[in-house]
């Protein structure tokens, strides 16, 4: 947890300061019926999307990086796009699936 605003230099850090429930909750809202971590679909998904967003949304990297081709990521980031109704071309949907990602 942080101990100061000194300590604020990021989104994890920013995020550790809100309550547990909270930061569950933002992420069930965010993620939508990908929340659901039973299904092994949505974990491949969850997997899918958080790689893309941590390669800057580079298709070919998230493909190489999961060891799958470039046109399966599409398929995945279309559906990931389709469950949570959030658009990965807007940047404050990004950051907002980020977030909940990290809330998990």
């Amino acid at each position: 947890m942080c101990r100061s605003t000194e300590e604020l230099d990021d989104l994890d850090s920013l995020l550790t300061g809100i309550p547990a429930g909270v930061r569950r909750a933002f992420s069930a809202k965010m993620l939508g019926p990908l929340a659901d971590s039973e299904s092994d679909a949505h974990r491949t998904l969850l997997e899918t999307v958080e790689v893309f967003l941590a390669h800057n949304c580079s298709w070919a990297r998230t493909a190489e990086a999961l060891h799958v081709h470039v046109n399966t990521v599409h398929y995945r980031i279309e559906r990931v796009q389709r469950l949570t109704g959030r658009d990965l071309t807007r940047l404050d949907h990004r950051v907002g699936l980020r977030a909940a990602l990290m809330c998990r």
